[in-house]
């Protein structure tokens, strides 16, 4: 590597303000929850609508629960899974089974019976905790499922006629005692296990570990991300690993206060951020992208307005939504990069440091980040090749697949599957997943090379790039646009546009003008869902 490489400057742990008198240095998340419900009890935690939960008030939820689980026999290394809709009670029940050194596995609320079922035999939970409005969804795959847990309701006041439950967690929290129930535990041992989304198959499950997530929290701290007063902003669906790992946990670390949604929602975006003190938030490219087009800057109060950064991850955000939300809200959205298997967060733009519009940023403290080949060697500066990743916050592994987990971890080094280069300086730029790679006649194309020259221009909104089967070259280039204003755009406009941007090979050959994409819960658009749409007409 030549030039200097920029590293994100940390402050020690000692050194912070809002850490003065707190301690710092832990085994497992769980000791770093009781030290912060004993030094900081009265402090909230939680605003949650009209609620505030202190520090103390959330651990001793937790302790109900995990004297709940401890009486039917839950012991360290057992999986308690939940599936329920953002609340506070996600606190009280992940941290409970915490408590117990058990794993607590999150399950996406979106997924279906089958789903379900593969999940509840894949991870063989003791006991789920399932939300009302997910009962019924619930039910089919415990119908399907081989292995039958335990089932403990978090009611809602949702009607689904199902009677599955053995216990309501209102009454585990009304009658279960408050003692405190942790057990010791290691760094080394697993504390979460989270599912990836399976887009390239069946979902495989993510153990994590306590030194993991102890490194990032860490991490966090230190990177001048954090005030004394801070009030982070969840939105996104916590099941996801973005508002568990990179949030909920280095919040608490940092002694500060989280305001979760039960989700997103345009109209009460920016009320929320006025309204609660939100000074911290957090948002995927797609909601960005909502926020700029269809709100009203004049509507916004901004004498109640305390929000310093706005972080962005989950796909690529175009450099001209980062201006145009800069001079439209004056607000900078922060842009960063990670993945479940690394413990959710890997490189940022550090916030208190040079920033470069549509970098992911540089490597996190505490984390070691190279882009390699496929045979290991690290690529010079400028080069294309795989983003490759050492460190605690590395996964322990994928549950019960051994040889899925050598594929991806080698020499110690996370394989990410995720390309991109670095420049002189070590900032980062994805080009694409590995996977979604177009080989059209012979030459590689990135589909995000593409979609970045295309949001370029103004009457493009969004953009999804894919390859689409063909006889003679398997694969054309195909790109999906959702306009700025329907209409407002042909496919010969589009690929004169593209003319003196990209080589000849790279321009779509087809352009499909749509009004959504297929996404994720977080954002994320689903390109193998495009392709599948794209097999399935070729078949007709």
């Amino acid at each position: 590597m030549t030039g200097k490489k920029v590293v994100i400057e940390t402050v020690p742990m000692d050194q912070l303000e809002f850490l003065k008198g707190k301690r710092t240095d832990f085994e497992s998340v769980s000791e770093m929850i009781v030290a912060r419900a004993n030094e900081i009890p009265d402090k909230p935690y939680v605003l949650f609508y009209d609620d505030v939960i202190t520090y103390a008030q959330t651990n001793e939820g937790a302790n109900r629960v995990a004297n709940y689980l401890k009486a039917k026999g839950i012991k360290k290394g057992d999986v308690v899974s939940i599936l329920v809709m953002n609340s506070p009670e996600i606190y009280y029940i992940m941290f409970g089974i915490q408590k117990l050194g058990a794993i607590a596995g999150s399950i996406n609320f979106m997924l279906k019976g089958p789903e379900i079922a593969y999940l509840l035999d894949d991870s063989k939970p003791r006991i789920v905790f399932v939300g009302s409005e997910f009962m019924q969804e619930f039910a089919r795959g415990y119908e399907q499922a081989s292995h039958k847990p335990g089932v403990v309701e978090v009611v809602t006041g949702v009607e689904h006629g199902i009677d599955l439950k053995q216990e309501k967690l209102s009454d585990i929290l009304a009658s279960y005692p408050a003692d405190e129930a942790i057990v010791e535990q290691k760094g080394s041992d697993p504390f979460l296990l989270l599912y990836s989304s399976g887009t390239t198959g069946r979902p495989k499950g993510i153990l994590l570990s306590n030194k993991g997530q102890l490194s990032v929290c860490r991490a966090m701290a230190g990177i001048g991300l954090v005030e004394d007063g801070d009030v982070m902003l969840l939105l996104l669906p916590m099941f996801h690993t973005n508002p568990i790992c990179v949030w909920t946990y280095p919040i608490a670390y940092c002694g500060q206060t989280v305001c979760i949604r039960k989700t997103f929602s345009p109209t009460d975006f920016w009320p929320s951020i006025t309204d609660y003190g939100v000074t911290i938030l957090m948002g995927v490219p797609a909601m960005y992208n909502y926020v700029f087009y269809a709100i009203d800057a004049s509507t916004i109060d901004r004498s109640k307005l305390k929000l310093r950064f706005a972080f962005c991850g989950a796909a690529p955000l175009s450099v001209e939504l980062i201006r145009g939300f800069k001079e439209k809200f004056n607000v900078e959205i922060i842009e960063g990069y990670g993945l479940t298997e690394a413990t959710g967060v890997s490189t940022v733009n550090p916030p208190l440091g040079k920033r470069k519009p549509g970098s992911i940023g540089v490597a996190l403290p505490e984390q070691e980040i190279k882009i390699m080949d496929d045979d290991n060697n690290e690529m010079p500066v400028g080069e294309k090749g795989e983003i490759c990743i050492k460190g605690d916050a590395v996964m322990l592994g994928y549950l019960n697949q051994p040889e899925a987990t050598k594929e991806t971890i080698k020499d110690g080094w996370l394989h990410t599957g995720d390309m991109a280069y670095m420049d002189e300086e070590g900032f980062m730029y994805i080009i694409d997943r590995k996977k979604d790679m177009i080989n059209r006649g012979g030459e590689n194309i990135y589909p995000r090379e593409v979609e970045i020259a295309l949001e370029s221009n103004p009457k493009v909104r969004e953009v999804a790039v894919i390859g689409t089967p063909d006889e003679a070259l398997g694969e054309r280039v195909k790109a999906f646009i959702i306009p700025t204003e329907p209409g407002s755009l042909t496919e010969e406009e589009v690929k004169e546009y593209l003319k003196d941007k990209l080589a000849k090979y790279k321009i779509p050959e087809v352009v499909e003008f749509v009004e959504d994409l297929p996404r994720t819960m977080t954002g994320k658009v689903m390109k193998k869902e495009l392709r599948k749409m794209e097999q399935e007409k070729q078949k007709k």
